[in-house]
C-alpha cells in the first residue's frame, strides 16, 4: 500500500468515527472557548452610552452585527445598559462572535408587560461565547402578572451550536435566569443565576450540555422554582449527554435539580461533586435512563426547623450527609 493510500485510509477512518454531523464542524471547546479573530468592537464606538437612562439596545444590536460572523468580540465596557427584552426587539447574537462584559457591566432590560421576554437571545446559531457582567431582569417591577417565561439568556428554539456561557450572572428574571430550548454542546461555566422568579436554569431539548462550577440559588416565586429543571415539553425533544458537576444549589424552593422525563425522553445524565443547601436537593422522575450510578460524590445540607415558643426557627446542621456514594470506574468518566 503506498503512503498514499495508507493516508487517505487513515483520513476516511477518522472521519467515520466521529459524531454524525461533526466533520465539518468547528471543533467543541467548551468551558475554553475563546474569540477565534482579534477583532474587537466597543459598544461605546457605536453609540451605547451606559449611562443606566438611555436606551441601548439598537447601539449594541450594531456592535453585534459588525462582529457577527468574524469570530471577533463586542466589549462592553464597565457601566449599566439599558434595553428592550421583547420579542423581535431584544439583542440577538448571531454566530461565530464573542459578547465580553467588563466586570462592572450590566445589561439591565427596561420593564415590560409581557408574558415573554429575552434579554440575550441566541437561535440559528453556532460558535458564540457570552463571557462575564449581570443581566438584569424585571422581576421586581415588571408591568404584568401572568407569564412565566422572561429569560436572561435564551437558547434555542432553532438549534444553536457550540454556544458557551461564562462568568455571567443572571438576576431577577420574570422567568428562568438561562434557558436551553434546543442546542448541541452548550457549556455554563461559573455563572451564577440568583433570585430568578421560574428557574435559575431549564434545559428542554439539547444534547451534549455541561454545568460547571457554577451557582443557583433562591429561586422562588412560581413552580417548578429548581435551580435546574430537565423537562421536555413535547413528545419530539430529547435530553441526552448532560453533566452538571462541582456547582452549588442554595435554597431553591422547588429543589436543587429536577429531572422530569413524563413528555420525553432524558437519558445519560451526570451529577457529581455538587452541594445542595436547602430544600430537596434532586428530583427524578418518568427518567429510567438516568442511571443511579452517575449521580454520585455530591453532598446535602438539609435545613432542620426547630419549634420555639409557637414559632419555628430555620436552623442549620453542625455537620453535613453524603447524598450519593463516591463516584468509581465508569461513573468518574465523562459521558462525552
Amino acid at each position: 500500500m503506498t503512503s498514499l493510500v495508507r493516508i487517505s485510509a487513515l483520513l476516511i477512518f477518522s472521519l467515520a468515527i466521529l459524531p454524525f454531523g461533526q466533520a465539518d464542524a468547528a471543533p467543541y471547546k467548551g468551558c475554553n472557548a475563546r474569540p477565534t479573530s482579534k477583532l474587537t468592537v466597543n459598544v461605546k464606538t457605536t453609540g451605547a452610552r451606559g449611562d443606566g437612562r438611555t436606551d441601548d439596545t439598537k447601539a449594541i444590536q450594531r456592535a453585534i452585527d459588525k462582529v457577527a460572523g468574524t469570530g471577533g468580540t463586542v466589549y462592553l465596557p464597565a457601566g449599566t445598559y439599558m434595553v428592550r427584552a421583547e420579542r423581535n426587539r431584544n439583542l440577538a447574537l448571531k454566530s461565530k462572535m464573542t459578547l465580553r462584559m467588563a466586570k462592572g457591566a450590566t445589561i439591565k432590560m427596561f420593564p415590560t408587560a409581557v408574558a415573554r421576554y429575552a434579554v440575550l437571545k441566541i437561535a440559528n446559531a453556532e460558535d458564540v461565547n457570552v463571557i462575564g457582567g449581570t443581566l438584569q431582569g424585571d422581576r421586581q417591577n415588571h408591568k404584568g402578572r401572568g407569564g412565566e417565561w422572561g429569560m436572561g439568556v435564551f437558547i434555542g428554539n432553532n438549534l444553536a451550536q457550540r454556544i458557551t456561557i461564562s462568568d455571567v450572572r443572571a438576576r431577577n428574571m420574570w422567568g428562568d435566569g438561562f434557558y436551553v430550548g434546543n442546542g448541541d454542546d452548550i457549556s455554563f461555566c461559573s455563572v451564577i443565576a440568583e433570585n430568578n422568579r421560574r428557574q435559575g436554569l431549564s434545559i428542554v431539548a439539547g444534547n451534549r450540555i455541561l454545568v460547571s462550577r457554577s451557582v443557583f440559588r433562591d429561586t422562588r416565586g412560581t413552580r417548578p422554582g429548581a435551580g435546574i429543571d430537565l423537562e421536555p415539553d413535547k413528545p419530539h425533544q430529547k435530553i441526552t449527554d448532560v453533566r452538571i458537576e462541582s456547582s452549588v444549589f442554595v435554597n431553591n424552593e422547588g429543589g436543587g435539580i429536577i429531572i422530569a422525563g413524563k413528555k420525553a425522553r432524558i437519558s445519560r445524565v451526570q451529577i457529581q461533586n455538587n452541594e445542595f443547601d436547602g430544600a430537596r436537593p434532586l428530583l427524578i422522575e418518568y427518567a429510567p435512563r438516568v442511571a443511579e450510578s452517575h449521580i454520585c460524590s455530591n453532598r446535602y445540607k438539609p435545613f432542620r426547623r426547630v419549634d420555639m415558643k409557637m414559632f419555628e426557627k430555620v436552623a442549620r446542621p453542625k455537620h453535613t450527609i453524603g447524598m450519593q456514594k463516591p463516584c468509581k470506574g465508569a461513573a468518574q468518566r465523562r459521558l462525552w
